[in-house]
């Protein structure tokens, strides 16, 4: 074995490495600690692992995740923060594929005391010096093929819209459920710790008015106020050019507006006359 420096000769290539501590005892011999793990050197002396290059998802991501566990995908929580917004998970196939790989082998560490005497290095040099041992032989180990990191990574990101497609659709069916006029408006709670965020609402769905009914706000946990929303199929109005609403007393002074400004407003972007009935 011998002592490398780190230089352009090392920094940035694959090699299987492995953390160890030293013994001295007349002589120094090497023990490692866990496993060998493909890595590159990076010029601080820090290893960055190939094998961990699974993609990450918000542990708060809960309709994405169960998304990835219908296709085959098992999860490793990661993060100690009280607010799931702030963990992740890294996202693996549970049966990935692998592939056998050979590189190089080192030993990556750090020397303190009598440790640096007995490889040659100065006492000059701080307690917590790092170093590389070239092992000067190969190893052959078994890593997962790159294809299938990629593979997740593109399924992270179609589980995402997979799961947006799932939830508006769920929004129709429960706006059409809980409408007075066969689906053509309906009011329903948005935000805060309700089903549906406005993330959630389908292009075709015109806002007429909303109200605050709830201070839930919290950046913490990624929480909105909860808001009670007057909304308009636009999808069932196409062909028609006036459009009778039946709203409800308590929502009709935020859809018609100070002096009518709102209803004005709305008709205008719509391109349609509206009567508040």
């Amino acid at each position: 074995m011998k002592l490398l420096k780190v230089n352009e000769k090392i920094v940035g290539k694959l090699f299987w490495v492995q953390r160890q501590y030293l013994e001295t005892d007349g002589g120094w011999r090497v023990l490692p600690i866990g496993g060998k793990v493909l890595s590159y050197i990076t010029p601080e002396f820090e290893i960055e692992i190939v094998e961990e290059k699974w993609p990450t998802i918000p542990a708060d991501n809960d309709g994405a995740v169960s998304v990835l566990k219908e296709w085959g995908y098992k999860f490793e929580h990661k993060g100690n923060s009280g607010f799931e917004a702030h963990n992740y998970f890294i996202v693996r196939k549970s049966n990935p594929v692998t592939d056998e790989f050979s590189a190089p082998l080192l030993i990556v560490g750090a020397l303190r005391g009598r440790q640096k005497e007995a490889v040659g290095l100065t006492k000059k040099l701080f307690f917590h010096d790092k170093f590389v041992l070239d092992m000067e032989e190969n190893y052959f180990g078994q890593v997962t093929a790159v294809f299938e990191m990629i593979e997740a990574h593109l399924k992270v990101d179609e589980a995402k819209k997979e799961w947006q497609h799932r939830k508006q659709a769920h929004f129709a069916s429960k706006f059409f459920r809980v409408s007075k006029d066969s689906g053509l408006t309906a009011i329903m709670d948005l935000g805060g710790h309700e089903e549906f965020e406005f993330s959630d609402i389908p292009e075709h769905y015109f806002e007429l008015g909303k109200r605050c009914i709830l201070y839930t706000q919290d950046h913490r946990c990624k929480l909105t106020h909860t808001y009670r929303v007057v909304l308009l199929n636009t999808a069932r109005i196409q062909d028609k050019k006036g459009v009778n609403l039946k709203i409800p007393e308590e929502m009709k002074g935020v859809v018609i507006g100070k002096g009518g400004l709102n209803i004005k407003s709305s008709a205008e972007q719509l391109g349609k006359k509206l009567y508040v009935l």
